[in-house]
């Protein structure tokens, strides 16, 4: 996409940041059908968005109400919807989804099935969403197959064909975005793990990729046990005559509910691996009876050891502790169990489940600020809470007919979920005068987000009683959930009565444009950096120091003219113990009924060993998955300054010859071809 010019007017608005500006008007900011910029300033956006989610109100009355309600909420930034909703609320020249994200079910492991996903997959796409899928329910390399091949290539052969799928569908000069996952259980894990070894870093570029760990597993490492790699194999006519004394799968269902070790369930709706205690399995919707086959047994410290590696080697496969997200989970009920998660895994989802994310940014509600009396500005925080839950379910209902799929729409409307997140953290304990890295910061958080989760989830139940719950709101069920148990009785006597509007309520996005859009920090991360160097756009292309925007407002206030004179509550991601940033992680985690996206930095220098000792003390807390970057792992990623170089030693001068043998490779881009010689001196 062509580089847009900034007006004086917008840039202007953002007092002359440049990054901002050209965030907005690249990313959000409304345009006509030709691409020409309508948009110059948030406020008209902010307009559009209020107008468009309020116009879903019963009222004329309500409309006008809700309107100005919202743009309250949303003016000056206190809260910065998922980026679909920015770009396309009020938006009549395009089809486009206000939900960033879906997961999308395999059905099965034939060659339709997998290319039907891919289908799907790319429609999602073209309407802005993002994916993530499960790969576990394919077959793994070796096993039979019915076709001129005799055996399957293997789950992980298929996650280049959904990769490319993803870098080549455009979103307005941008990439969809990919999870795929796979079980911890599956024989494939290992290769799974590996995938992205190869020396060019161009295998399944366009996803990141996670495990889905188990306890059990986890168990295992700690013990030295065995570990089982298994698959459920279908059973043919042969098969069956052998084992039953009958090939008719009617019979040998008869038998097999005679028995304590069967399974029923639809592909793409559950996994084989949520039943590891089960032999049989009944696909109903392909009508095949399959029995688990054991294909290895290795030792559970070697795939650990190897996922280790690779996370210290590129920051990848992540983690996703699935046992842990399941059973906090408040959706494993009537069609909504969970399968895998959204790219950023913030949001674990049911098949064809959607992600309606917008961020509170709690920068903005505190009072003296840096000040020694500086306290949380509760009043307009629950008001904005309170906007926010009724913001994102109107979200829902104004997206119903402008999802890609229709299997989407209908699971959007079943469960009514919603994530409303926060952003700005790392911010609001700069102004509190709270040093990130300290118990008092726990303490706070702890507080604050306990307030805050009784404040969503009752404001979803006031909006039960007016709009009713959601239609799969299974009373008896619900109540069920370890992470509803907690709320206070009075919270819970009150769901039990009313039922809830929303499945699940909360979560923690990563929240990368949105935050820079409002000048605070991501999510619940720290500052990153205190400043960093820019260039200028300008013909004269000149470096200057950029800081971040609220350590800019406190040098101005306070007369500081360098970084080292801050104060001690300012610090940044790299100074802090990566035990604390987990344990941070999870003490917000108790009070998020969906999951946290959260990177723990950590130096060059760093072992495998702490990244290991860091992914058993992150499960052991209660954390729902995680995801480390350790510094220099991975190209493209912004680094800290400040560290010596180490001097090069001085090498002789290489003459080059007139002649030398070397090839020429050719890459497929999204952008287009790219040619890479690489020459040899043969001599």
């Amino acid at each position: 996409m062509k580089t847009i010019d900034i007006s004086k007017e917008t840039l202007d608005w953002f007092q002359g940041d440049e990054l901002r500006a050209r965030v907005f008007i690249e990313k959000y900011a409304l345009r006509d059908y030709n691409g020409n910029i309508i948009e110059k300033t948030p406020p008209e956006m902010w307009r559009r968005v209020a107008k468009a989610i309020a116009s879903v109100e019963s009222t004329e009355e309500k409309r006008i109400e809700w309107e100005e309600k919202f743009y309250w909420l949303l003016e000056d930034f206190r809260m910065v919807p998922g980026g679909r909703i920015m770009f396309g609320a009020g938006q009549t020249e395009r089809k486009a989804t206000l939900l960033n994200c879906y997961v999308l079910p395999i059905k099965g492991d034939s060659i339709e099935d997998i290319y039907e996903t891919m289908k799907e997959m790319a429609r999602t796409y073209s309407y802005g969403g993002g994916v993530g899928i499960d790969i576990s329910v394919l077959r793994p390399k070796g096993s039979p197959v019915k076709n001129a091949a005799y055996t399957s290539t293997g789950a992980v052969s298929f996650m280049d064909l959904y990769s490319l799928t993803t870098g080549t569908i455009g979103q307005a000069g941008r990439r969809g975005a990919l999870m795929i996952t796979i079980h911890c259980s599956h024989p494939d894990v290992e290769e799974f793990i590996t995938i992205k070894n190869d020396p060019l870093r161009i295998k399944v570029r366009y996803a990141n990729i996670s495990i889905l760990i188990t306890d059990e597993f986890m168990e295992a490492v700690l013990k030295n046990d065995d570990w089982e790699l298994w698959y459920p194999d279908i059973m043919r006519e042969k098969d069956l005559e052998n084992e039953f004394g009958t090939s008719n799968v009617d019979e040998v269902l008869e038998i097999l509910r005679k028995r304590n070790d069967f399974v029923e369930l639809d592909l793409g709706k559950r996994s084989f691996y949520h039943f590891p205690d089960k032999t049989y399995f009944y696909a109903s919707n392909k009508n095949e009876i399959r029995k688990k086959k054991v294909y290895k047994v290795v030792k559970a410290k070697e795939i650990w050891d190897k996922i280790i590696h690779n996370a210290w080697a590129s920051a990848e496969p992540g983690v996703i502790f699935y046992s842990t997200m399941r059973k906090f989970s408040t959706s494993e009920y009537n069609d909504m169990h969970i399968l895998t998660t959204n790219p950023c895994s913030e949001i674990p989802l049911e098949p064809y489940g959607d992600c309606c994310l917008g961020n509170i940014n709690l920068e903005r509600f505190v009072l003296n600020e840096f000040e020694d009396n500086a306290e949380v500005d509760w009043d307009n925080l629950e008001k904005a809470v309170r906007y926010t839950v009724r913001f994102l379910d109107n979200v829902l209902d104004y997206n119903r007919d402008r999802h890609p799929l229709k299997e989407q729409s209908e699971a959007s409307m079943r469960s009514r979920r919603i994530g409303v997140g926060f952003t700005g953290l790392g911010d609001m304990l700069i102004k509190m005068r709270i040093k990130y890295d300290s118990d008092e910061a726990i303490d706070f958080v702890n507080d604050l987000f306990n307030k805050i989760k009784h404040i969503a989830y009752d404001e979803s139940v006031n909006i039960a009683i007016e709009k009713g719950a959601f239609p799969n709101f299974d009373a008896k069920k619900h109540l069920q959930s370890p992470f509803i148990k907690k709320l206070d009785k009075s919270l819970q006597e009150k769901i039990k009565n009313n039922g809830l509007r929303n499945v699940a309520v909360l979560t923690v996005p990563p929240v990368g444009s949105g935050a820079l859009l409002a000048g605070v920090t991501s999510g619940i991360e720290p500052v990153f950096a205190l400043s960093y160097i820019r260039r200028s756009e300008s013909l004269s292309q000149e470096f200057f120091k950029v800081y971040h925007p609220l350590v800019r407002r406190y040098m101005e206030k306070f007369g500081v003219e360098h970084e080292e004179d801050l104060p001690s509550f300012f610090v940044v991601a790299h100074q802090i113990d990566p035990y604390f940033r987990v344990k941070m992680q999870a003490t917000i985690q108790k009070h998020i009924d969906h999951s946290i996206s959260s990177t723990v930095n950590l130096p060059e220098d760093t072992t495998e060993k702490t990244i290991s000792d860091i992914y058993f003390y992150a499960w052991k807390l209660g954390c729902k998955g995680i995801t480390v970057y350790r510094e220099g792992s991975r190209e493209g990623v912004l680094i800290t300054e400040g560290k010596e170089k180490k001097k090069s030693q001085e090498k002789p001068e290489f003459k080059r010859p007139r002649i030398l043998s070397g090839e020429t490779l050719k890459f497929r881009l999204p952008q287009g071809a790219l040619y890479v010689t690489v020459n040899r001196d043969i001599s």
